[in-house]
């Protein structure tokens, strides 16, 4: 079995990001909750595809 690798600076990266967005959509309602669950997961693939590539 592979061993899985955590970067953990871009955990913290993407845990503020999300919370960042969350806190502001909770106050402007812009976003529906399956808009929010979309964007998370954006930005978690992202963060996957920059941590892959190096």
């Amino acid at each position: 079995m592979e061993e899985i690798k955590v970067n953990d600076k871009a955990v913290e990266r993407l845990k503020k990001k999300i919370i960042i967005q969350e806190n502001l959509n909770l106050k402007t309602r812009t976003k529906s909750d399956q808009e929010m669950i979309s964007w998370i997961k954006k930005q978690i693939e992202e963060e996957v595809k920059c941590y892959s590539n190096e």
